[in-house]
């Protein structure tokens, strides 16, 4: 079985001020403002990798608090090709209305958030959606 591919990479972080956090991204890193989802916002680094900040009633706390998501358009694929190498996944795959994703998650042997997932808009890394924000 071959690996599925990559297409992006996102990593989230979590805070209690996600204003705060959003302007230090946009504002003092200089990053450019890719998609709005309400509760988490994503950045550009690369072209083809991201960060996102997160302000979310269940966000881990700690060193937990670091989610990697890798994009990819075969969430499907990456939930066989890894539970058959004995990983043990928390959830999904499922849909999120609320965030415009099909994802999937598990967690990494240091106990780290990891996620697979492709967004519902192809162009969401067009900065196309969610406008902009103040």
């Amino acid at each position: 079985m071959s690996r599925p591919p990559i297409s992006h990479s996102i990593v989230f972080t979590y805070t209690s001020d996600l204003e705060r956090g959003s302007r230090f991204l946009r504002e003092v890193m200089e990053l450019d403002f890719v998609v709005d989802q309400g509760a988490c916002h994503i950045y550009r680094l690369t072209p083809l990798s991201y960060i996102g900040i997160c302000n979310l009633p269940d966000r881990p706390q700690g060193t937990a608090g670091v989610t990697l998501t890798i994009v990819s358009p075969d969430v499907d694929g990456w939930r066989d090709f890894l539970e058959a190498k004995g990983v043990t996944y928390v959830s999904g795959p499922e849909h999120s209305e609320e965030f415009g994703v099909y994802s999937s998650l598990f967690h990494s042997p240091d106990g780290y958030r990891v996620e697979i997932q492709s967004f519902d808009d192809p162009e969401w890394d067009k900065g196309s959606i969610g406008g902009s924000i103040g």
